[in-house]
């Protein structure tokens, strides 16, 4: 597992789940994995995340995490 941390390009469906983002090239989202929220850094003044881990169609396990209100996500974490 290696942590990224840097803000991707995603591509959402009505519900606001990821179905394609971009990191080196478009990864297409195979199916979500597990999703939840977590409190931000409440002391630092973050709101709540949405933390969103997903299979994509060419096997790779990654985790996305999108700021409550924000439009911005993050690549958070890849799984080798």
């Amino acid at each position: 597992m290696a942590l990224v941390g840097k803000p991707v390009a995603v591509e959402t469906d009505a519900r606001g789940r990821p179905v394609r983002f971009f990191w080196h090239r478009w990864h297409r989202v195979a199916g979500i994995v597990d999703e939840w929220r977590e409190a931000g850094a409440w002391w630092d003044g973050e709101g709540e995340r949405q933390v969103v881990r997903v299979l994509t169609e060419g096997g790779g396990v990654f985790e996305l995490e999108r700021v409550a209100g924000s439009s911005q996500w993050v690549l958070y974490k890849v799984y080798d």
